[in-house]
């Protein structure tokens, strides 16, 4: 045995000290396959963790021991196992070296999780008690660091819980030693996580230890220990994470403190970062705490200063600054907007003003960052806003100019209509910076274009020559990361401005047909993804007869782009693919084998790569949540992200060639529902868009008859549809109840209501219980993906929510408003569930866009249930004409429509109240800012008349009505008013008659708007001018524009 110790040494030695690669490989094999292929090595390695002179070879043999423990303990003899656990204990306390001492606790705590539930090592209580209260120092932090390790690995001291919390009361106020005190706060966090919710007399003696751990970590942070302040941070972050309330009666002095840490300049950047990235989980975990105690405030106060330091010139270095900029980020995404966006607009106000530019940059990053959270709250304040940007883009100070470019760029993202409306303000200014000498500057000037263009549309025209000279120019010149950029804003005028960008073309494409060849190194493959990227949009602006000629090369290029081992390039080689089929459509489907096979291989790959384990290193560096086997690998994200680029292309793949794709469907949505619960979101939300383009493609193809809305289905679905659909919603619906993301389940709602409507009822026939459950769940805020909304204390009044939350009943009402379309009078039950729900969203301490949202819901519902709204009649009446008189546009719009839809569809005899109706309505049709308000009150009226004709006086309705055609912008409504109008024509009203020019005038601007009108009503249109021409022939059609529809 003696010369087997020696050898075993004399080999670990040579693993860490050899110089010689083989070497290290030889020791290696011979110790998995000669030392530890038995049990004696088990006894060995104890002998070497206490004899050997060199601290390293203890701490190897320790780790090493540690595993071999959990291959042959129960293979030992019992004397075997009893002497190995009494050496351990004696040695650990003689072990002068943290590291290895470290890790023999890890050995009695593996033994522990074995030997502690059958009760037979009834010493390791007593020694450990001992140590705890030993008057020796080291003893003390021996003690505690092996209670530490044991909750690590096991909850085999659940029924001690009592007693070693009143152990830890003792241990973390030790008045000699930091590391007992640190080992405390660690070890709590551990147990914290056996405490049961039940265990009140255990959560109140943990409560009221929470300050003696905020002065744990003070004292750390105070003595400079950086190492030991980590690890008290992590306990406070997984504290945050626990269903238990340990933490809520400190919420107010747990985010005074850590808001000092972020704010006391006397600690390092990355003790701050630690502090402020505390309350970024604070604010998600404990939303409604912080609510209750009005803390916003105090917080946004607190982080503008921060926010207005000095950051570092690395971009990719989190500092105090930046971490105060999530957090403000963090509060206007979780938090109501109303509660948020006031307070930080003050700030603005008042930074802005200030002779500091670090402020007024401050305070254009902080609009930037709050956009997000906020963009139906500041949507009245745009111009406000915008103006506040404009002043930034034009400031003296080259830090603020390019903030402001951050948040100009943040406002196109969210308010492109409104951003276009002020095209000629804002595109000179962005010229200018992207003539500043500043690379900087020009980069963020070229990001804010991008996002500009994005919703220009053919207000882009005017300023297409002097933008593509800039472009091309600044594409020869620039470099890095800024040429890229303006190779993106290429694509993006390419997109909105269409086919006029065709004159450009030649001369990009000379341009990107090089940069995509370029792969010397990753600067280069990023220009290169860019530019693939690019092509692909421009591709769609000039067409396919432009395009073609180049289209060999490019798909050769983008392929060979792929093998290229880059996750990037990969992601816009497919944003390429999924262009060019949009485009080419059939005549992509030689391409097809190669690349599916190339998304396939992408939606297989692993994000997880094995970790280098440096065996010397201490196992206490590694995050204490994760398992052993966790800790062997690590996740890479940009795999994730390029699954999520790969699923939506096989979408769109199969969408634009239809039936070309028809033989990689199979192993697509395999894949598909595969990656469906992958643990990065954004992979779900992309799989759940992709199989449900898959479900609307097969359905497109399958040639059905229009569907009929009701149960049971009365036009089945095609086979192929059926089937594919009975492996989607099945897995679909599972994801979604165990979703714990909102925008997650707002893709499900979103992708459901556009198959349902296009598919029919025969989407969610079978499935029609489990979808109104989940609905349900939503409207009653218990959704899985809405827990966070309560803490210990409960939901807070429900009329203030983040716009996130707001977002999600959003879509959950919009698909109760598909599921009424198709399931029609069979909604019943459903719509007594969810009416009253969604009615409680109409009340004047809404904001605008959920009582948007409830009316336009129950509008819907009114329409979609037909006769079957009859019950409901008076409750949405009464809730219709209120909203007719909302201060907000859209609500006006949607109460207009819910009223056409009521009157139209009940069965009770409304024309006693269109008197009533009809004066409510009528301001809708003068001086409204938006198209759709009058357009959808000519539906109301137009569905009031055709339901009860001798209700209405036409002689004084058709005049103003009449007047408000053609429809501006809600052309759905088309289809109404003009049957309305051919019905009064064939039964010769008079009124009609003696106006018939009016209305030929009408029908002239309307028919030469190809996109308008349905086909159907388009055509019945032109028979209707047809017969006029005979009626009438006084009116000289035939030499009107109207004449060229007469052949």
């Amino acid at each position: 045995m003696d010369q087997y110790v020696a050898s075993l040494q004399q080999t670990l030695q040579q693993v860490l000290y050899s110089n010689d690669s083989n070497q290290i490989k030889e020791a290696t094999r011979a110790l998995n396959n000669q030392y530890f292929a038995e049990a004696n090595c088990v006894p060995a390695l104890v002998h070497v963790v206490e004899t050997s002179p060199q601290k390293e070879v203890r701490q190897l043999a320790a780790v090493e021991l540690r595993k071999q423990v959990g291959n042959w303990w129960p293979k030992l003899e019992e004397d075997v196992r009893n002497a190995v656990k009494g050496k351990l204990l004696n040695l650990i306390v003689n072990e002068q070296e943290s590291l290895p001492r470290h890790s023999t606790a890890r050995v009695i705590a593996t033994i522990g999780r074995i030997e502690i539930p059958t009760n037979s090592w009834p010493e390791l209580i007593n020694f450990l008690y001992q140590c705890c209260s030993s008057a020796t120092a080291g003893h003390r932090e021996v003690g505690v660091y092996i209670i530490y390790a044991i909750f690590e690995v096991t909850d085999a001291f659940a029924d001690n819980l009592r007693q070693l919390l009143e152990l830890f009361s003792r241990t973390i106020v030790d008045s000699e030693s930091q590391v007992v005190r640190t080992t405390t706060v660690q070890a709590l966090g551990k147990m914290a996580d056996f405490i049961e919710d039940d265990q009140k007399d255990e959560i109140a003696i943990f409560t009221g230890l929470v300050p003696h751990m905020v002065h744990v970590l003070k004292q750390c942070l105070d003595n400079g220990d950086e190492e030991s302040a980590a690890k008290c941070f992590d306990v406070f972050d997984t504290l945050l994470l626990l269903e238990i309330p340990v933490l809520s009666k400190h919420v107010q002095s747990l985010i005074e403190f850590f808001l000092s840490v972020g704010a006391n300049k006397s600690y390092t950047p990355l003790m701050r970062v630690q502090g402020l990235s505390f309350l970024m989980w604070a604010i998600v975990y404990k939303k409604t705490k912080i609510q209750r105690l009005k803390l916003v405030g105090p917080m946004i106060q607190s982080l503008l200063p921060i926010a207005a330091e000095e950051e570092p010139e690395d971009m990719d270095e989190d500092s105090p600054a930046r971490l105060a900029f999530k957090v403000i980020n963090t509060l206007g995404t979780n938090l109501p907007p109303q509660q948020v966006f006031p307070i930080a607009l003050e700030g603005i106000i008042h930074y802005m003003q200030s002779a500091d530019p670090l402020q007024r940059k401050a305070a254009m990053v902080t609009l930037a960052v709050l956009v997000e959270g906020s963009v139906d709250f500041i949507r009245p304040k745009f111009n406000e806003l915008l103006a506040i940007v404009c002043t930034g883009l034009q400031d003296p100070q080259s830090i603020v100019r390019r903030a402001a470019c951050l948040a100009l760029s943040s406002l196109a993202e969210e308010f492109d209509q409104e951003i276009a409306e002020n095209h000629t303000t804002l595109m000179p200014l962005v010229f200018n910076l992207m003539n500043e000498p500043t690379p900087e500057i020009t980069k963020q000037a070229c990001n804010a274009l991008d996002s500009i263009l994005e919703g220009l549309g053919d207000s882009v025209l005017q300023y297409l020559p002097e933008l593509m000279q800039k472009l091309l120019h600044m594409l020869t010149t620039s470099q890095g990361e800024t040429r890229a950029i303006v190779v993106a804003a290429i694509g993006s005028a390419a997109h909105a401005s269409g086919a006029q960008f065709t004159p450009y073309f030649v001369q990009v494409i000379e341009h990107l047909q090089i940069l995509m060849t370029l792969r010397s190194n990753e600067d280069d493959l990023m220009l290169r993804a860019v530019s693939t990227d690019a092509l692909g949009a421009i591709a769609e602006a000039v067409g396919k007869d432009v395009f073609r000629p180049y289209l060999n090369n490019l798909m050769t290029l983008a392929m060979e782009g792929l093998h290229l081992d880059n996750t990037r390039l990969r992601e816009c080689g497919y944003y390429f693919f999924a262009g060019i089929s949009q485009v080419f459509e059939d005549e992509f489907s030689p391409y097809l084998a190669a690349i599916v096979e190339q998304l396939i291989h992408s939606c297989q790959l692993s994000e997880h790569t094995p970790r280098v384990e440096n065996e010397t290193e201490d196992l206490d560096d590694a995050d204490a949540d994760e398992t052993e086997e966790d800790l062997k690998y690590v996740f890479k994200s940009a795999i994730a992200d390029e699954k999520e680029v790969a699923a939506d292309t096989l979408g769109e793949l199969f969408q634009h060639t239809r039936a070309a794709f028809l033989p990689y469907v199979e192993p697509a949505v395999k894949e598909l529902i595969e990656l469906s619960n992958h643990m990065s979101e954004g992979v779900r939300k992309a799989t759940c868009a992709a199989l449900f383009n898959f479900l609307r493609t097969f359905y497109n193809i399958s040639n059905a008859p229009d569907w009929q809305p009701g149960l049971p289905v009365a036009i089945p679905l095609h086979e192929n549809v059926a089937r594919l659909n009975a492996l989607i919603m099945p897995t679909i619906l599972t994801n979604w109840e165990e979703e714990d993301d909102k925008m997650v389940v707002v893709q499900v709602c979103t992708e459901m209501v556009d198959t349902v409507k296009l598919c029919g009822p025969g989407i969610v026939a079978e499935h029609i219980g489990a979808i109104a459950e989940h609905l349900k769940l939503i409207f009653e805020k218990k959704a899985y993906c809405q827990q966070e909304l309560a803490d210990d204390e409960g939901l807070l009044d429900e009329d203030e929510q983040a716009e996130f939350d707001a977002l999600l009943i959003s879509a959950a009402s919009d698909l109760v408003g598909a599921l009424a379309v198709v399931l029609g009078a069979s909604f019943l039950p459903y719509a007594q569930v969810f009416i009253p729900y969604i009615a409680k969203y109409y009340k004047k301490s809404k904001p605008s866009s959920e009582r948007s949202m409830a009316v336009g819901c129950l509008g819907e519902i009114a329409n979609g249930m037909g006769p079957g709204i009859t019950e409901f009649t008076e409750q949405l009446l009464t809730l219709f004409v209120k909203a007719l008189a909302d201060e907000e546009d859209e609500v006006r719009s949607n109460a207009a429509f819910g009223i056409g839809a009521l009157c139209q569809n009940t069965t009770l005899d409304m024309s006693s109240q269109y008197p009533g109706l009809l004066t409510a309505l009528y301001p809708l049709f003068q001086g409204q800012t938006l198209p759709n308000v009058t357009d959808n009150a000519c539906g109301a009226v137009a569905r009031m008349i055709m339901k009860h004709p001798n209700a209405v006086p036409l002689d004084q309705v058709l005049p103003v009505f009449v007047q408000a055609l053609p429809l501006k912008g809600d052309f759905e409504e088309n289809e109404t008013v003009y049957r309305l109008l051919f019905q009064l024509i064939r039964s010769q009203n008079a009124w009609v008659g003696n106006n018939m020019g009016a209305l030929l005038a009408v029908f002239t601007e309307v028919l030469s708007k190809p996109d308008e009108l349905k086909p159907h009503t388009r055509q019945e249109m032109i028979e209707v001018v047809k017969v006029l021409d005979q009626q009438y022939p006084l009116l000289n059609i035939k030499e009107s524009p109207l004449g060229a529809f007469l052949q």
